[in-house]
């Protein structure tokens, strides 16, 4: 392996092991944005196509509590009207991760 390889790999491992808490913590607060993984062939097409194969019931409790946490919606707009001021949820976390290190 050159030495520009290694070095590549080496950077991308720092990185990987420094963004790890962020990581952990969204998985875990908002795991609706890791749902594609598990998509069939047919909800994987229908997401290229713009749709969202979760089931809207599903969609409107995900966006509600994503509201109450003053996060954007996921997924489309289902069940939330004004999205002025919401924050993504990498934001989200980042701000839960240095209120931890705060204290």
């Amino acid at each position: 392996m050159s030495n520009k390889k290694q070095r590549n790999r080496e950077i991308w491992a720092l990185e990987s092991e420094k963004n790890r808490p962020l990581n952990e913590l969204h998985s875990e607060i908002f795991p609706e944005e890791y749902d594609f993984y598990y998509d069939s062939h047919v909800d994987a097409k229908d997401r290229k196509r713009g749709i969202n194969p979760m089931n809207e019931q599903y969609q409107l409790k995900v966006n509600r509590r994503r509201f109450a946490l003053g996060v954007e919606p996921y997924g489309g707009t289902v069940g939330i009207d004004n999205t002025e001021g919401l924050i993504s949820s990498y934001e989200y976390c980042s701000r839960q991760l240095q209120k931890t290190e705060k204290l």
